[in-house]
């Protein structure tokens, strides 16, 4: 059980290490934000594209605090392993600034502006995730837990702590990453 759990802190470390240096870094943090925004047609230059990369810089810094133990700018596997241990396997708090993250990425999935963010418009951000076409309609039922047709701000943060959390194959969490990323 904490096998799994620990893989998949591992593999969301492996996805925030963008160049593959073996560390988390602000250029890595951006060139996430950089794939949404291209996934979603969204220039940085936009109203929308500069409130993700905000949401994204906050991001970091959430990150550094929590993560970059030694405050070299860098976070490192064990560092990144401990805190999210201590964040999420051990019932930590979520910092507020992932809930503002978060809302900034819902904000910039719904891209027909109805303030929903429905299964297409999710699904761009799963398939920027490494999801394949099936796997986004089957991650998406998973995470709209109560039924109503969009993923909500609760219903994300909520499958991010399942993710940490819960090393069951079958939960809303499972399907925020691909598959072949959660298996040991």
């Amino acid at each position: 059980m904490k096998q799994v759990l620990q893989h998949r802190i591992d593999s969301t470390f492996a996805h925030y290490d963008v160049n593959r240096n073996g560390v988390i870094e602000l250029a890595d943090i951006y060139a996430l934000a950089n794939r949404l925004l291209q996934a979603f047609g969204e220039p940085a230059s936009s109203e929308r594209g500069r409130e993700l990369v905000e949401a994204y810089d906050r991001f970091w810094e959430m990150l550094a605090e929590h993560c970059d133990t030694d405050r070299d700018g860098r976070i490192g596997p064990v560092e990144y392993r401990d805190a999210m241990n201590e964040a999420f396997v051990e019932g930590g708090p979520i910092n507020m600034d992932f809930l503002e993250v978060v809302q900034s990425l819902l904000d910039l999935m719904d891209t027909n502006g109805d303030g929903r963010v429905d299964a297409s418009e999710f699904g761009v951000l799963l398939k920027a995730r490494g999801l394949s076409a099936e796997e986004c309609g089957r991650a998406f039922t998973h995470l709209d837990t109560d039924g109503d047709g969009a993923i909500s701000v609760q219903e994300y943060v909520t499958a991010v702590r399942d993710y940490y959390t819960n090393p069951a194959e079958d939960t809303p969490g499972s399907w925020l990453y691909p598959r072949a990323l959660q298996r040991i």
